[in-house]
């Protein structure tokens, strides 16, 4: 096509819409088909945003529980399978390394049961560290404080939500009972204070997590070995300052052995301590835990021997590690190089695999997006093809003479396709005015609310992903152009002569 053609077409599209008289309908209609193109633009950008922000926030608040990715035992949750992970099989080091991994932190989760005088709730106990990232739940507090999170703390401290303080009749400084399964299946009642309640308005998990330092769930876990001795409170025999010890062991994966040096002892005792000496004791379970130790010193004296216990070797384990990753986007791709990076003994579990049928649910407003762009660009075409047929039968008689002084239909086609883009374009900057300027109100001012407890989110949330909005805007430009063939091929069915004596 020539470029006088071009501009044939280009001055005979602006032309269509002029009426002189004043007494057409060509403005009007075009004016009316404009709006409804803006409408639907506006709808189109504010449904992606509303979406899209939900599936974040929600998102966001699933993983504020967990985390993007998991490291945990290959076997866990499976019967006779294991669900602890020693610090030294892991190199948290190559973790942080991974490329699009944000944050590594070590975890603990053990089920519970949250008793206070009458009332029982059954409950998730979840330990973190000082490696803890504090900003999900420094977000969710409401009222008191985080739980100390460093081992140097004694307090049993406790962090539940204000759900289960409902529930429970709970307030901040009340002591509460946990009891906890360890890994032998023994329940381990332990006392804490709350000293903070939390709202993320994700009410199936406010309802089930509670949360305190990571050093009290290790050690009432029962992951390691702790080795105890006990001096016996009174002498005995018939020799003078006797008294016996004997080592009290707790722990481990099998029948526990006791290796002495610097005394010929066997087993656990009880053992006489004679004269003056003194003996270190390692417990262990045949290489499948880490074993702890104990020494005690004594002399003749009879007084009570000196006894120093390393604590036990809980701490060298944890329920496994958690990784935040920076693009949500890239986390499968993520998730295998993270796999490389941990022995074969361990597994990387993501968290649409922990909560797949949150997932299937915020993948399925996909579909609603796709429904709501679909209508309104069914919407668009009819009433860009209603407009058309409009324009096109005011102007019949003009169509007539043109095609009386030799104008081809493709050409005359052409005008009216170009009539038909003019309009979707100002259709399209005054939709994304209009979806724009209420999408970026409603993210500064929250001014439309949501009730929590239905909908997770206290507010309607915004995210503008403008690529995305520009490939659907493109999209709907060239689908609805390529529409409005099919109407402009009501010219070629005109006759000239019929034509200009249409009225």
């Amino acid at each position: 096509m020539s470029k006088s053609s071009r501009n044939a077409i280009r001055f005979l599209a602006r032309r269509m819409t002029v009426d002189p008289t004043g007494k057409g309908i060509a403005r009007p209609v075009v004016r009316i088909a404009e709006g409804g193109v803006a409408v639907g633009v506006a709808l189109i950008i504010m449904s992606l945003a509303i979406v899209q922000g939900f599936q974040r926030d929600v998102r966001e608040l699933v993983v504020g529980f967990g985390a993007h990715l998991r490291v945990v035992a290959a076997d866990q949750g499976r019967a006779q399978g294991t669900d602890r992970v020693a610090w030294a099989d892991v190199d948290t080091a190559a973790l942080r390394a991974v490329q699009g991994v944000e944050h590594v932190q070590a975890f603990a989760q053990r089920p519970a049961i949250l008793e206070t005088g009458e009332e029982v709730d059954g409950v998730v106990v979840k330990g973190l560290g000082p490696d803890a990232d504090p900003e999900f739940l420094g977000r969710a507090l409401r009222a008191g404080v985080l739980p100390k999170w460093t081992p140097e703390g004694t307090a049993m401290e406790l962090l539940v939500s204000e759900i289960q303080a409902r529930a429970l009749g709970l307030d901040l400084g009340q002591r509460v009972r946990l009891l906890l399964a360890d890994a032998r299946g023994e329940l381990r009642p332990r006392v804490f204070t709350v000293v903070g309640l939390y709202e993320t308005g994700l009410q199936e998990f406010d309802g089930e997590f509670v949360f305190c330092a990571l050093h009290h769930l290790q050690e009432l876990s029962g992951w390691g070995i702790k080795a105890r001795i006990r001096v016996s409170d009174a002498l005995v025999g018939d020799v003078p300052g006797l008294r016996e010890i004997d080592v009290v062991a707790t722990g481990g994966q099998d029948r526990l052995r006791y290796t002495w040096t610097g005394t010929d002892w066997r087993g656990s005792g009880p053992h006489a301590l004679l004269g003056q000496g003194s003996a270190q004791v390692v417990v262990s379970d045949g290489g499948e835990t880490v074993p702890d130790t104990a020494w005690v010193t004594w002399d003749a004296s009879g007084e009570r021997p000196e006894v120093r216990l390393a604590g036990g070797s809980s701490g060298r384990y944890v329920g496994g590690f958690e990784l935040r990753v920076k693009d949500y986007d890239a986390l499968w791709t993520i998730s295998d190089s993270v796999f490389f990076a941990v022995p074969y003994d361990l597994d990387v579990r993501s968290v649409v695999d922990d909560h797949p049928e949150m997932f299937q649910w915020l993948a399925m407003l996909d579909l609603n997006v796709e429904l709501i762009i679909g209508l309104m660009v069914l919407i668009a075409i009819l009433n860009m093809a209603s407009a058309l047929l409009l324009l096109m039968l005011e102007r019949t008689r003009s169509i007539g003479l043109l095609k009386a002084v030799g104008m081809a239909d493709g050409p005359l086609m052409g005008v009216f396709v170009r009539l038909a883009v003019r309009i979707l374009l100002r259709g399209l900057a005054w939709g994304n005015a209009l979806g724009f300027g209420l999408a970026l109100l409603q993210r500064e001012t929250g001014w439309i609310a949501l009730d929590a407890r239905s909908y997770y989110l206290s507010t309607v949330p915004i995210e503008i992903d403008l690529a995305r909005i520009a490939t659907v805007e493109l999209g709907i430009l060239i689908v609805c152009a390529l529409a409005m063939v099919l109407p402009a091929r009501y010219i070629s069915r005109l006759d000239p002569v019929e034509s200009l004596r249409f009225d």
